[in-house]
């Protein structure tokens, strides 16, 4: 099952806030986690977007092992950069700013898509980027699929 939490009190509160307008109520863990189910987590990962962008224009990076993790977190912090930690399942995800993009050499054995399964667009080069595994959809994919499925062109491709 989907689940999320974030490090910051403020942002987990808003999330927590957030989800009241929700017309079910995910599961809220001794720790803060939120849990929900497969089919809720578009509605509860489109309100962690609402929190997410109320810090800077984002994307993530995450480490495939807790070492590289904390070797993550250390270079980040050493570099005086700002992110924000959240937790999906057991993964520990940093939400960084896209402007800080070109001082984020990630050290370890950090994974996930670096481009856009769909046009190949760089995770760097785009303002959002959605991912599972090892698909990724970036923002002007989305927009564009988007405005097919609505029958206009969009402006976007």
């Amino acid at each position: 099952m989907p689940s999320l939490r974030f490090d910051n009190p403020a942002l987990q509160l808003k999330l927590l806030e957030l989800l009241k307008s929700l017309p079910f109520r995910p599961e809220l863990r001794q720790d803060g986690e939120v849990v929900c189910t497969d089919d809720q987590w578009p509605q509860v990962n489109a309100l962690a977007h609402r929190v997410r962008d109320s810090c800077f224009r984002w994307y993530f990076s995450w480490c495939e092992s807790e070492e590289s993790t904390a070797e993550m977190e250390q270079h980040l912090i050493a570099k005086g950069l700002r992110f924000e930690v959240e937790h999906h399942e057991d993964r520990k995800v940093f939400l960084v700013p896209h402007e800080d993009r070109d001082k984020h050499t990630q050290p370890g054995d950090v994974s996930g898509p670096v481009a856009c399964s769909f046009c190949r667009g760089r995770n760097v080069d785009r303002e959002r980027m959605y991912a599972t595994g090892t698909v990724a959809i970036c923002d002007e994919c989305i927009a564009w699929l988007y405005a097919d499925l609505r029958g206009s062109d969009g402006g976007t491709a």
